[in-house]
């Protein structure tokens, strides 16, 4: 990507302005605090620790605060034991995760989230595992004439006493941002296929026609 030095500079700010933030940080700790737990469960004693804490990783998109919890398993448990005391992650629950669940089920009136928030990923025969936590992402279904595509995309952002209501809703909007303008691309390219195909089926059908007569 090619930026101006002013560009650099306001991209350089904010990626310090989030790691210096007390409310990221705050927010940070705890997921690492939630993931600490879980894997305690599963792991062997003394082996679950923080390899990285409050790294700031740059993408093209997005600066991401994030840290790396590590752990050895325990001879009695598997990837599947470790996936189900970790599932759902913290960074979408918040603590104490069975209590900010329930509430969140009655902020959201029991509206199902689809694959938002959930996991994807692979499971390996020889025991290892790769799974992420569904964010940014769009989920398309077909309308019930299966003449058009619905198109779900989910964005959010963790919740805590340092939030400011217009900072969260800029946030949102900012994680959303990439995979907005990805589907209307994709969309406005789609139309154009649908016009290409249109006017191609239309000369067939004029062509032969005049090969009939």
């Amino acid at each position: 990507i090619c930026r101006t030095d002013a560009e650099a500079r306001e991209d350089e700010r904010r990626a310090r302005s989030l790691e210096l933030s007390l409310k990221n940080r705050a927010e940070n700790l705890m997921i690492v605090d939630l993931l600490r737990n879980d894997m305690s469960r599963v792991c062997k004693t003394g082996t679950v620790h923080v390899a990285k804490l409050m790294d700031i990783e740059s993408f093209a998109t997005v600066h991401q605060m994030v840290s790396t919890i590590r752990g050895t398993l325990s001879n009695t448990c598997t990837s599947i034991d470790l996936l189900r005391a970790s599932f759902p992650g913290g960074s979408m629950t918040g603590a104490p995760k069975i209590r900010t669940m329930e509430l969140l089920e009655e902020l959201e009136q029991n509206v199902d989230r689809g694959p938002y928030s959930g996991s994807l990923g692979y499971l390996s025969v020889n025991g290892c595992m790769d799974m992420n936590i569904i964010i940014r992402s769009a989920v398309m279904t077909l309308s019930e004439n299966e003449d058009a595509w619905k198109v779900s995309i989910g964005a959010g952002g963790a919740i805590t006493a340092l939030s400011e209501v217009e900072d969260e809703y800029d946030e949102m909007k900012l994680k959303a941002r990439a995979v907005v303008g990805a589907v209307q691309e994709w969309a406005t390219l789609s139309d154009q296929t649908k016009d290409e195909i249109g006017l191609h089926v239309e000369t067939v059908r004029n062509s032969t026609t005049v090969g009939q007569s």
